[in-house]
């Protein structure tokens, strides 16, 4: 039987922006993968769930303030690696954070 090449579908990739850019900048260093590692060896659980009683698996690191907002760019790259910045959230909570975020405008 005969094979058939079908056209790949183009992906829909975003073009990155200079805040985007920057942020990827920051989240593919090494300082950043060894800082989240840490925090999730240190807090393996989602702590906004603990906090309302349920016991879930942390996948994510968020940044309890973000760091983009800091107009500084030395004082940006310290937020973004300040460990005490950090929230171990699973996937869920994580969304429903950045979700709150966008409605509220921030």
């Amino acid at each position: 039987m005969p094979t058939i090449y079908k056209p790949q579908k183009k992906r829909n990739v975003r073009p990155l922006t200079d805040r985007r850019a920057e942020r990827q900048d920051i989240y593919n260093t090494i300082i950043w993968i060894k800082l989240r590692k840490a925090k999730i060896m240190e807090q393996p659980l989602c702590e906004v769930c603990l906090s309302n009683g349920i016991v879930k698996s942390a996948e994510h690191v968020h940044h309890i303030v973000s760091f983009m907002r800091e107009k500084n760019p030395l004082k940006r790259k310290e937020l973004a690696y300040d460990f005490d910045n950090l929230l171990s959230v699973c996937t869920n909570c994580h969304n429903e954070i950045h979700n709150s975020s966008k409605e509220n405008g921030i």
